[in-house]
């Protein structure tokens, strides 16, 4: 399958900032010299181990199929600000896609777009496909700087974090980042006649631009994200 065919499949709107409910805090926000918060939290991801052992689902892929529902599911996460010709618009873009970080030789990593789609099979193929031609670059180079409908992320499957600072271009960059680390296996004590059964949960930090997005739309990533890990089977 084409990515290029998924990705053709991109539309947008623009917002007309005179009507748009948010207009004060974008003006209030945009042109603010550190004008991107971040929130790290922890994610229960027991449903997606139970897949791997289960039915042998990728833990990667299906971590990322579960964010990029979220993102999907929160339009202010879709959303982008752009300056044509000295003349600032404002944009929601149909969908988002992942655009990932992927192992290369020698301790180095690329950078790797796969299309969305809320379809988990299919996804789960575009996954192989990308990450496979991904693993196989030899220089990091960048193919997204013409596009902005992505959500760059990285995995830190060796490290279980509790905060990120992400490299950003400046204060104009507006384009959301996530990173999330390693799972690990912890005890549910919430439930004493589970004491033996093992859980697991993972670190999830997300950067975003004030001027399009609140702590309320955070939230209700993380909350479409924890329901999502919950029950992805």
């Amino acid at each position: 399958m084409a990515q290029t065919a998924l990705f053709s499949e991109q539309e947008e709107r623009e917002i007309d900032l005179s009507t748009w409910p948010r207009q004060s805090q974008y003006a209030m926000f945009k042109d603010f010299d550190s004008p991107h918060f971040s929130i790290t939290t922890r994610i229960d991801v027991t449903a997606i181990m139970k897949a791997k052992h289960s039915d042998g689902a990728s833990p990667f892929n299906a971590m990322l199929f579960c964010i990029m529902q979220a993102f999907n599911a929160v339009p202010e996460l879709r959303t982008r600000f752009r300056d044509t010709n000295e003349q600032p618009s404002v944009i929601e873009h149909n969908r988002v896609h992942p655009s990932v970080t992927v192992p290369i030789e020698n301790d180095r990593f690329a950078f790797c777009e796969i299309p969305y789609t809320p379809d988990w099979q299919a996804f789960n193929e575009n996954c192989h496909s990308a990450v496979t031609a991904g693993k196989a670059q030899t220089e990091l180079d960048e193919k997204t700087a013409s596009t902005d409908y992505w959500i760059f992320m990285s995995c830190l499957p060796w490290l279980d974090f509790t905060d990120m600072q992400h490299p950003l271009k400046g204060p104009d960059d507006c384009i959301p980042r996530l990173a999330w680390g390693k799972f690990v296996p912890r005890k549910d004590l919430s439930d004493a006649t589970a004491s033996n059964q093992e859980s697991w949960d993972v670190a999830v930090n997300l950067t975003a631009h004030h001027a399009l997005v609140d702590g309320i739309h955070m939230a209700q990533f993380f909350q479409n994200l924890e329901e999502n890990c919950r029950n992805f089977s």
